[in-house]
């Protein structure tokens, strides 16, 4: 298994266990949590760039126009989508936020099949055919507000799709947007900090050293994920993808205690089967191309 899909699994793996991380930070709200992110993600990328030479890679990827739209848009997206999913939880539409995160990665198939014209195996069409059932199966329970399902969904998709066409390094890309994120933060912070006051700063010590961690955290999982979709198709991407989702529900279920139901364990049963089905053909096609090649 090349290192594209390694990469892959360690991001959703990592963004399916971080709830535990997130809800020690429960006392500062979600926006200035979001601001939080960015902030200590742009002095995380500062401090690993004291140790390389990034400007050559930096100047890649914004050396022409094209670069530099296309950087505008991603950063749009990515800001939109964490922005959308701080609102979500905030306003009480969290089944709609994690129903979106079941959504995306259809959308990264369909993009893959329908943009890119990545083919599926058979193997990978049955796959996709069980993980479609599963999130079918969800959204029978009621979604409420779906545009907020489909929106989040589409936004984290398209950021796939384009950073996956762009010829850019993979760090030194996610940087720059991030250093873009940072001006209505510094916005934010400075407004909030006039008003009621930044709220980091009074908490705990211990909570003030987590939420400095949140750039490392926000980084680690998308730095893997932008290698990965630049490594192996977008369609790869859209299964791999499931694992996250699946993770946080089993966290919600047997860490926190939330409600369980018999249509969740459905649903869960078939994309999980999806899950096992595609990486069994994968497993597969590799062995058949090192000896065929061999």
């Amino acid at each position: 298994m090349n290192t594209g899909y390694l990469a892959g699994i360690f991001s959703f793996l990592f963004w399916g266990l971080i709830a535990i991380y997130w809800k020690e930070l429960s006392a500062i709200d979600s926006y200035e949590l979001l601001g939080h992110r960015i902030f200590w993600g742009v002095i995380t990328f500062i401090v690993y760039f004291i140790f390389r030479n990034p400007w050559e890679k930096l100047k890649s990827c914004v050396d022409t126009k094209k670069k530099r739209i296309n950087l505008l848009m991603t950063t749009g997206l990515i800001f939109v989508n964490w922005f959308l999913f701080v609102w979500a939880v905030g306003s009480g539409h969290v089944l709609e936020a994690s129903i979106g995160y079941f959504i995306n990665p259809l959308i990264n198939v369909a993009l893959g099949v329908f943009i890119l014209k990545e083919t599926l195996r058979p193997k990978q069409k049955v796959a996709v055919g069980f993980a479609f059932i599963g999130l079918l199966i969800l959204l029978s329970t009621g979604v409420g507000r779906i545009e907020i399902s489909l929106f989040l969904a589409v936004s984290f998709g398209t950021y796939g799709l384009l950073r996956k066409k762009m010829n850019i390094p993979s760090m030194e890309g996610l940087f720059l947007e991030m250093l873009i994120c940072l001006v209505p933060v510094i916005f934010y912070f400075l407004y909030k900090e006039s008003t009621s006051g930044l709220i980091f700063f009074k908490v705990s010590f211990r909570e003030q050293v987590l939420t400095s961690l949140a750039g490392v955290v926000t980084l680690i999982p998308l730095v893997g994920f932008n290698f990965a979709v630049k490594k192996i198709p977008l369609i790869s991407i859209g299964l791999l993808q499931y694992i996250a989702p699946s993770l946080q529900f089993i966290l919600a279920v047997f860490i926190y205690g939330e409600l369980f139901t018999q249509t969740h364990a459905y649903a869960f049963s078939l994309i999980w089967c999806a899950l096992i089905i595609y990486t069994f053909d994968l497993v597969t096609a590799h062995k058949v191309q090192r000896t065929a090649s061999a």
